[in-house]
C-alpha cells in the first residue's frame, strides 16, 4: 500500500460529520469517511492515526475524530504496539505514563517519534525529530527488541515514483539505525538498496530472526513483488531478498503476520485486472511455511466492499480481523474501516 507522495488533498468531512450526515456508524460493520483524502493510515490500539492535509488525526472505530495535532506534518506512520517494559514510579512520572510509540515522517524529510499517552483523548507527551535528511524519507519502521531499540526509513534519492517502465527510477535505500532511548540514534546498516521502487516495508521478531518485508516495483502502480528478507545478527548484515508473491500485479502489501502454522501475508492487488492499480484492487492473503514455502496464494479476503481497495493495515481487535483501508484512492478517496470474522 504505497503512501502518498504528494501533500493529501483537503479532507471534506470529519468522521464526527460523517456520523451525523448518516454516512458512517455501527450498522456498517465500520465506518465510511466519503471524500476523506487522508495519506497514511494505521491502528493504534483500538483507534486509526491518519492525517488529512499532513495533519495528524486519532479516530475511534466509529470514525469520529478524538484528538488532532494541527501543528504535527506527517504523510507515514508506524505504530509501535508492544507495551513499554515496566518502570519505576519516577520513570512512569518522567515519560508521563503509559505511552505509545508511533514513528512517522514528512515531506520535509523529517522523522519523527511521537510518545502518546496510553488515555481515552491520547495526549501528547512527546514529538520529536530525530532524523533529518536532504532527500525525501519515507515509509518508516520502529519497533523494540530486548532493551534496544530500531527505527528506519527509506531515502530516495533521484526520481521519486517513476510513473513509467520507460522512465529511470531513483535510487530507494532502507537505512536501519538503533537506539537505547528514543531519542540518540546511530546509523546500523543499509538493509537493501535499488533503483526499483522499495515501499510498503514492515519488520518482524521472531527469536533471534528480524524478518524485513516489502513491496518492490520498477515504476509506480506497476507490477510489484512482495519480498522478505532476514537478519540473524540483530541488523548488522541480512539476507535476501526472497520472493513471497511474483511481480505480476501490483501487489500493495499491508503486513506479513506469524500464524501457528508458519506466516500470513495481505495485500491488496490488481491481480484479476491488471494496469488497474488500486482502482481495481482487492484484498487477497497468502499462508506460508515457517520457512516461507507457500501453502496457498491470491486468496480472496471475505472483507465487505472489497473493490478499488487500497489496504493500509490489517489487525485483529476483540476477536475480528480489522480492514483499514481506502477505496477509489485516486479519485474519491474513502477512508474505511470493515470487520470480519478470522479467516
Amino acid at each position: 500500500m504505497k503512501r502518498q507522495m504528494w501533500v493529501p488533498a483537503a479532507g471534506m468531512l470529519l468522521g464526527a460529520a460523517a456520523l451525523v450526515a448518516g454516512l458512517a456508524g455501527p450498522e456498517e460493520n465500520g465506518f465510511t469517511l466519503p471524500q476523506y483524502h487522508n495519506a497514511d493510515a494505521k491502528f493504534l490500539e483500538d483507534h486509526v492515526i491518519t492525517s488529512v492535509d499532513e495533519k495528524i488525526q486519532i479516530l475511534n472505530l466509529k470514525g469520529e475524530v478524538v484528538q488532532q495535532f494541527d501543528d504535527l506534518s506527517a504523510s507515514w506512520f508506524y505504530v509501535q504496539e508492544e507495551v513499554p517494559e515496566e518502570k519505576t514510579p519516577e520513570e512512569k512520572m518522567a515519560e508521563g505514563g503509559a505511552y505509545r510509540a508511533v514513528a512517522y515522517s514528512n515531506h520535509a524529510g523529517e522523522t519523527h517519534i511521537l510518545r502518546l499517552a496510553l488515555s481515552e483523548d491520547w495526549e501528547l507527551i512527546k514529538d520529536q525529530v530525530v532524523l533529518q535528511t536532504d532527500v525525501l524519507s519515507i515509509d518508516p519502521i520502529l519497533f523494540k527488541k530486548g532493551d534496544t531499540w530500531f527505527l528506519t526509513h527509506t531515502w530516495i534519492e533521484g526520481t521519486v515514483n517513476n510513473p513509467s517502465p520507460e522512465g529511470e527510477n531513483g535510487t530507494y535505500t532502507v537505512k536501519l539505525y538503533r537506539s537505547e532511548d528514543l531519542e540518540e540514534w546511530e546509523y546500523v546498516t543499509d538493509i537493501i538498496s535499488r533503483k526499483q521502487n522499495l515501499e510498503d516495508g514492515d519488520i518482524r521478531c521472531a527469536g533471534d530472526t528480524l524478518y524485513y518485508f516489502f513491496e518492490m516495483e520498477q515504476y509506480d502502480k506497476g507490477p510489484s513483488a512482495v519480498c522478505v528478507m532476514t537478519s540473524e545478527d540483530n541488523g548488522e548484515t541480512w539476507n535476501g531478498p526472497k520472493e513471497l508473491l511474483p511481480a505480476t500485479a501490483d501487489n500493495e502489501m499491508a503486513g506479513c503476520e506469524p500464524t501457528d502454522t508458519g506466516w500470513r501475508l495481505y495485500v491488496s492487488s490488481d491481480r484479476s485486472c491488471v494496469g488497474e492499480s488500486y482502482q481495481g484492487a482487492s484484498v487477497y492473503y497468502a499462508d506460508y511455511t515457517p520457512d516461507f514455502e507457500p501453502v496457498c496464494t491470491y486468496q480472496l479476503s471475505a472483507m465487505p466492499d472489497n473493490r478499488s481497495v487500497r489496504l493500509y493495515e490489517v489487525k485483529e481487535i476483540d476477536g475480528q480481523l480489522c480492514f483499514l483501508f481506502a477505496r477509489n484512492f485516486l479519485t474519491d478517496c474513502d477512508l474505511l474501516l470493515r470487520t470480519l470474522e478470522e479467516e
